[in-house]
């Protein structure tokens, strides 16, 4: 399969190239940077220009499109952010669709339905504010049908980008889109942070507990575009991966005590060994993480 993948010189991006090309697909991999070591022939080019996306996609069986701004930090004005990655996003499934592609993958990210509940620990020890306030869950476990809660305009540009992909499927019977919902993703060099972090924090929670305080391996992840790319069935799909255990060592009836209180559980909570569940995911594309937990 010939596969064009946006992004290609990103974190991920790289990763991605790697893993296709070592299951024998042919990579076709761009960016608007430059790096020197991509696994595979690197186009420079913009997303933005409608025109070049065209001419990137010439001869592709997919495309798989990673390229967008990574989050309301990474140093734009917010209005900026959303406009050029919303951009992006029409400007290559518009292209892939003129052109007859029939396998499009957006990566799309947990924030379109995690809110605002980020969690800051004061000096004084007390409870954090976001631990108060309810959760926007609708459910537990997550999965990849959980509703949108985006809560900045970065996850609001995933939205867009996911319902965009509905839009394009519903025009084609025979396209297979989906939306990977992304956790946040780990590679070795996050792992002394981490644990130094955890061994630091004395049973105290971190981060945004409507994330699920879920993680992957950066490779776990590439190797899910391959299951996808060679898997799924038409239509259009979201799907929420993460390996099964929480980055936090706190056990998972603690903290749907302490983060959950009122949300509906649809298992058992001595059945679930984190707050999201992947089985589906495993039972259409045989895929699940090889690496399953982050202090191990």
């Amino acid at each position: 399969m010939k596969v064009l993948v946006t992004g290609a010189a990103g974190y991920l991006g790289s990763e991605v190239c790697k893993a296709l090309v070592e299951a024998g697909h042919e990579v076709r991999a761009t960016d608007r940077h430059f790096r020197k070591d991509p696994p595979c022939p690197l186009i420079v080019a913009d997303l933005l220009d409608a025109p070049s996306v065209y001419r990137l996609l010439d001869r592709c069986d997919a495309a798989v499109h990673l390229a967008n701004y990574p989050n309301v930090h990474c140093g734009l004005p917010v209005q900026q952010l959303y406009r050029e990655n919303v951009a992006m996003d029409v400007n290559v499934f518009q292209a892939a669709t003129e052109m007859g592609i029939r396998r499009l993958l957006f990566a799309s990210s947990v924030q379109v339905f995690s809110g605002d509940r980020s969690i800051h620990w004061g000096d004084d020890g007390d409870e954090p504010e976001a631990l108060r306030r309810p959760s926007c869950l609708s459910y537990l476990p997550i999965d990849g049908d959980t509703p949108t809660c985006p809560r900045n305009l970065y996850a609001l540009s995933k939205e867009a980008g996911e319902q965009m992909l509905r839009y394009y499927a519903a025009l084609d019977a025979e396209l297979a889109a989906t939306a990977v919902r992304y956790p946040f993703l780990a590679s070795d060099r996050h792992l002394r942070w981490m644990r130094r972090h955890r061994d630091d924090s004395r049973g105290r929670l971190h981060g945004n507990p409507d994330e699920g305080f879920s993680f992957l391996f950066v490779e776990d992840a590439a190797r899910l575009v391959d299951a996808i790319l060679t898997r799924q069935k038409p239509g259009c799909h979201t799907i929420c991966p993460t390996a099964p255990r929480p980055y936090t060592d706190v056990p998972v009836p603690e903290l749907i005590e302490r983060c959950f209180p009122g949300v509906p559980l649809r298992k058992p909570v001595e059945q679930m060994t984190g707050l999201v569940d992947i089985s589906k995911i495993t039972e259409t594309l045989g895929w699940e993480p090889k690496r399953v937990d982050l202090f191990e």
